[in-house]
């Protein structure tokens, strides 16, 4: 690791690594638990680590898999860039025990033959000389500084086709992220929480192993929502993947598995960005947008129309996989019926969890308003 802090950007704090592998020549076999080795010498500048799946019918020459800097070779992983099978994050523990019920194949007649391991890091202090041996775009977030519960909501619309089953949930933001909630919505109706995370701390991201399965019918839909306290911020917060910036992201593991389904996302349509920035070039120019948004001046009244924005901005949906997402435009988020609000219990700050480890983050193609990514277990 040099000393600059990104080699993507010498603005940023993080070196994404892309590496490939087979499987076929690993293991064969379901996995019960897992192992992540997070070297101890540089724990302190491992951010993450995530394993993608590689799309089925993508093909590579093994004597050349594609390996360096994300940004780099971005084209040759667009095909693996979405799908993600494991992970591990700051606070997280090594090892991870899926239910008696279920596992994860690899190898065999498993219909994934290629999987890509990327490492973050976060080198604030730009510290030089740093060797690690860990193994196993801004069109959405801007938080504006000053706010003491900023709000951003997301939808996803009828997506199991089948019954599953969740066995466990990872909420995630970042530094400036206070809590993180989905709720289950069933015929236009909140009927539960699929998880709720009142207190999230972002120093300790564990998964979080539900008390009892929760069954998911065809036709449900899901409202997220992430909170922000940016009071000690003096410049607006965009999306990325530093840790200075900002996400929004909520995961689970269920079964049985879904070939077609990986996540759901949302974005603010391009045609709300214009109207808000009143611009009237397309907003391609990834830096120019960027700096428009810093530029932005903050008051309390802007920070309350800047919220305003944000909860009736049209959205873009995006849901599937890597190489098959589908779009749809939403003219604003859906309205359902809430749930009835309940006595504030001081001793209570997550619904019923067992907390043992962090099985996945994602972070996948931009940093958009809200992602969805739902996992698997095989039965």
């Amino acid at each position: 690791m040099s000393k600059i802090s990104c080699t993507l950007d010498c603005k940023k704090e993080y070196i994404p690594i892309d590496i490939f592998f087979n499987p076929t020549k690993v293991i064969i076999g379901r996995e019960s638990e897992y192992k992540t080795i997070i070297d101890p010498a540089n724990v302190d500048l491992v951010h993450h680590l995530l394993m993608f799946e590689c799309n089925p019918t993508v093909v590579f020459d093994d004597n050349n898999l594609p390996d360096g800097e994300c940004d780099d070779i971005y084209r040759q992983i667009q095909e693996c860039a979405g799908n993600i099978a494991t992970g591990w994050g700051v606070g997280g523990e090594s090892i991870v025990e899926f239910p008696e019920i279920a596992g994860y194949p690899v190898g065999d007649d498993f219909e994934i033959k290629y999987y890509m391991v990327q490492m973050h890091y976060d080198n604030p202090k730009k510290m030089s000389n740093r060797r690690d041996s860990s193994d196993s775009n801004t069109v959405g977030i801007a938080i504006p500084p000053g706010a003491n519960r900023f709000i951003l909501d997301s939808y996803c619309p009828q997506f199991p086709k089948s019954e599953i089953t969740v066995t466990t949930a990872f909420p995630h933001t970042h530094l400036q992220g206070s809590s993180v909630w989905m709720k289950i919505i069933r015929d236009k109706k909140a009927v539960d929480y699929l998880f709720n995370a009142e207190s999230y701390d972002f120093n300790y991201q564990f998964e979080n192993r539900f008390p009892k399965t929760v069954q998911l019918c065809p036709g449900d839909e899901f409202a997220t929502r992430c909170i922000y306290n940016t009071t000690n911020k003096d410049e607006i917060t965009l999306g990325g993947e530093s840790t200075k910036d900002e996400m929004c992201l909520h995961m689970f593991i269920y079964y049985p598995r879904m070939n077609d389904f990986y996540s759901c996302m949302n974005a603010n349509s391009e045609k709300a960005w214009k109207q808000v920035m009143n611009a009237t070039d397309p907003l391609e120019d990834y830096m120019k947008f960027q700096q428009l948004l810093r530029d932005l001046k903050w008051t309390p009244e802007s920070v309350r129309k800047w919220q305003e924005f944000y909860d009736n901005a049209p959205r873009l949906l995006i849901g599937g996989r890597a190489g098959s997402y589908t779009l749809e435009e939403l003219p604003r988020l859906p309205e359902y019926i809430d749930l009835k609000p309940s006595e504030c219990k001081k001793d209570i700050s997550s619904k019923g969890i067992h907390q043992t480890s962090f099985i996945s983050l994602t972070i996948i193609i931009s940093f958009l308003t809200t992602l969805v990514t739902i996992l698997f277990i095989k039965q």
